[in-house]
């Protein structure tokens, strides 16, 4: 008897979900695998409009467990353990607003983890021929040309990532941590292909955010 209990208690440990309460960083199974686990630097901090002294510090506490209903731009779009939506219709955004946008439906700016992510989000998400903000902010110190330097609103390791996405700055562009900390990708322009623009963070431009399922 005592051996096919213990059969059993292995059996439900081993197809168990695993729940931490840092931030669901740690959920099995869901979309927050990597978030969370490579925070800024204490010195991250936007120069120019209102993203002045300012970092992104929200960390998703009520995951979605799918993705939102809706027809088109109405609703999000999924792609394995995320979902996605295009916020070009309610206008352009500079970067903290779009954070704050998309953190007010527990999510953040876009940040791709590889090639195949981000031409799915380009051409099934993106609704406009022209910049979009990524969820990189803040680079190196005093400027970085490098992305695995980087870091995102979404705290996820860009030094893993960047060995996927291969992607590079326009040649004299970089990323600090002030006066430049944030990136730009070009929907549909092979002249930007796996290229980054950096930004001062406060032109208005287009939105796609990211939520993660738990």
């Amino acid at each position: 008897m005592f051996f096919y209990v213990l059969l059993a208690i292995l059996g439900l440990a081993a197809g168990a979900n695993v729940i931490c309460t840092d931030y669901g960083k740690d959920v099995a199974g869901g979309g927050f695998d990597g978030y969370y686990v490579r925070e800024f630097p204490g010195d991250c901090r936007g120069q120019h409009g209102n993203a002045a002294n300012w970092k992104p510090t929200f960390k998703i506490t009520q995951p979605k467990g799918e993705c939102e209903a809706g027809e088109g731009w109405r609703g999000w779009k999924k792609y394995k353990s995320h979902c996605y939506k295009d916020f070009r219709n309610h206008g352009q955004h500079n970067f903290r607003e779009a954070e704050e946008e998309c953190n007010k439906h527990q999510g953040h700016i876009f940040v791709a983890n590889d090639r195949e992510e981000y031409t799915w989000v380009e051409q099934n998400v993106m609704t406009s021929d022209e910049w979009y903000w990524t969820g990189i902010f803040c680079g190196g110190a005093p400027k970085s040309e490098d992305p695995s330097n980087f870091y995102t609103t979404t705290r996820e390791d860009m030094r893993e990532i960047q060995k996927k996405m291969q992607v590079r700055m326009h040649p004299g562009h970089g990323l600090d941590r002030h006066t430049l900390p944030c990136a730009l990708t070009h929907r549909n322009n092979n002249d930007w292909r796996w290229k980054y623009h950096h930004s001062h963070c406060n032109e208005k431009r287009a939105l796609v955010c990211e939520q993660p399922l738990a």
